[in-house]
């Protein structure tokens, strides 16, 4: 008997150690409800009723182990934890990794900034439990930040993955196999660095369903490096000791003295400005808009007349474009960007085409500085993660219909059966029927209806039907059935099917005037892309015809 009972004590204890590897604290910081989260986006001047909330969630801070910069050993780390509360379906993980910040707590943990606000809007809109790692260096984890340093962004935000799921039943929710990655300027090289760390070294431990760097330094030997070699100035100069710093953090032997690389009074004023305690803008403030004004002039000369100098190395290792992704890649850049150059982009998505990638695409979102980028860029990225984010924890939903008898008739109907969820299901018709709530609607006409059906657990989906007489064509609404990417566009275009349709399509491009200028005849629209560069600008309508129905969305090309 009591040698059973030693047996199940080490079984427990075993338990418990594989489920918290790398778990320390976890901490509620902050419930937010709908109306707190539509504030947050009426602040960045989305109005209510323009995006539908989902749920109201639920603001952890994560303490947690994860390797040090150097990979010799074990240190601890922050980040935030975002889920949506009230509900037991299994959910997306969506890993969002910020943007550059010299600030200690201007950091997700510490609700710092404003970037851990877009992890508030993730969860809410879509559903999913959104992680933000702080990174080695920031918030509460000591030493000082390797900046732009891939491995450590990596294993910081992979480390929070698993995290995550070693909380998951403490805190009570549920996680599917869905995993999703996002992340602007230097969010957007972490980002790039974990989904590369994921599918190079951890495929069989994650899948990525979808990833999208945004406005990142993917090039940092080649097109970002000009911020240092170049003789003219840079918005963010603050960048270069950044970089230097964090890389003797990473490595330890990039000099013995920062009077080595940098001039005075900036080899003895930099350690001071880069405490932890000041923003990048004040810190730019204080050096000079040309950034190799800053260096030692013969570390300089040095640098940039041997390609095999160690600083070149240790840049090379940062680059993150030289492989071919598995799964859907999408960045997103703009072109006026003056922090983040935006052939970082083409450079990558060049280089990974070459490599025989064929779900990469680079976005251009016109001429945006880095600020102006940022807006369109998350909303964009969050919109494409709703085309394949999954919250119906497996739930079916089948419809029988009977269909008008003529277009003027009212003597259509709908049945719906839900299954595979856990009941009792709630049937929440939209726009014209709203209000409605049962499984079967009558003295309905020729159209298209929208249901959203959930279970007891909160899982739901969204189903569209659509009732047509037996001998006309209808013009169908065609936004829940496919997505245009970008929209406004400049070199090509990028179908979404997000309803399924039967049978043959075709495929036509329209312009203002009616006439076709591009048609393809049983078009395979999985992942459809049409190079539209050498349309002029313009209106331009994007047609799908299938059986007797044409599905029509507009289309902007600048």
């Amino acid at each position: 008997m009591k040698h059973s009972l030693y047996v199940i004590l080490i079984l427990i204890i075993s338990s418990y150690a594989v489920q918290s590897q790398h778990l320390i604290s976890y901490q509620l910081l902050h419930h937010y409800t709908k109306q707190d989260i539509q504030t947050i986006l009426t602040d960045f001047g989305i109005q209510p009723g323009v995006i539908d909330l989902e749920f109201e969630v639920d603001y952890y801070k994560i303490t947690y182990s994860t390797p040090n910069a150097q990979d010799t050993g074990n240190t601890t780390a922050t980040g935030a934890l975002v889920v949506p509360s009230g509900i037991t379906c299994p959910l997306p993980h969506v890993s969002y990794q910020h943007g550059t910040t010299s600030s200690r707590y201007s950091v997700p943990s510490a609700r710092g900034g404003s970037e851990y606000k877009i992890g508030l809007v993730c969860s809410a809109l879509t559903g999913s439990v959104t992680s933000m790692p702080d990174y080695l260096g920031l918030g509460d984890s000591p030493g000082f930040h390797p900046y732009v340093h891939a491995a450590s962004e990596a294993s910081a935000t992979i480390d929070l993955l698993r995290t995550t799921r070693e909380i998951k039943d403490s805190i009570g929710f549920n996680l599917n196999d869905q995993l999703f990655l996002f992340g602007y300027s230097q969010g957007g090289h972490s980002t790039m660095a974990t989904f590369k760390e994921i599918e190079t070294n951890l495929s069989t431990e994650f899948t990525v369903t979808a990833c999208v760097p945004m406005s990142g330094p993917y090039d940092v030997s080649g097109v970002q490096s000009a911020t240092m070699t170049a003789d003219t100035s840079y918005a963010t100069p603050g960048y270069l000791p950044y970089v230097i710093m964090g890389y003797q953090e990473a490595y330890g032997n990039v000099y013995n003295n920062l009077s080595e690389i940098f001039r005075s009074p900036y080899d003895t004023l930099l350690p001071g400005y880069f405490d932890g305690t000041h923003g990048m803008g004040w810190i730019n403030n204080q050096l000079p808009d040309t950034p190799n004004l800053m260096l030692d002039s013969a570390y300089f000369q040095q640098f940039i007349n041997d390609p095999n100098h160690f600083a070149w190395t240790l840049l090379r290792d940062n680059d993150l474009y030289n492989w071919a992704p598995q799964a859907p890649l999408s960045m997103y850049y703009c072109t006026a960007d003056e922090q983040v150059f935006y052939k970082n982009a083409l450079v990558a998505r060049d280089t990974m085409h070459a490599l025989g990638a064929t779900h990469v695409i680079a976005t251009n979102f016109g001429n945006f500085d880095h600020a102006g980028c940022a807006p369109l860029c998350f909303l964009t990225g969050l919109a494409l993660f709703e085309q394949y984010i999954d919250v119906s924890g497996g739930m079916l939903v089948n419809d029988s219909i009977i269909n008008p008898s003529t277009n003027s008739s009212t003597d259509g109907s709908i049945t719906l059966n839900a299954s595979n969820g856990s009941s009792p299901y709630v049937f929440d018709w939209q726009d014209s029927l709203a209000g409605q709530t049962t499984a079967m609607i009558s003295g309905l006409a020729a159209g298209t209806y929208e249901v959203r059906v959930s279970d007891s657990r909160g899982c739901f989906t969204y189903n569209e039907i659509i009732l047509t007489a037996p001998t006309s064509t209808v013009e169908v609404e065609a936004y829940n059935y496919f997505k245009i990417m970008p929209n406004p566009a400049d070199d090509y275009i990028y179908l979404k099917i997000l309803t399924p349709l039967s049978g043959e399509i075709n495929l036509s491009i329209v312009d203002i005037s009616g006439r076709v200028i591009h048609n393809t005849e049983n078009a395979e629209l999985a992942m459809y892309r049409y190079d539209i560069s050498e349309l002029p600008s313009g209106v331009y309508f994007v047609q799908l015809q299938n059986k007797n129905k044409v599905y029509t969305q507009k289309m902007m090309k600048r």
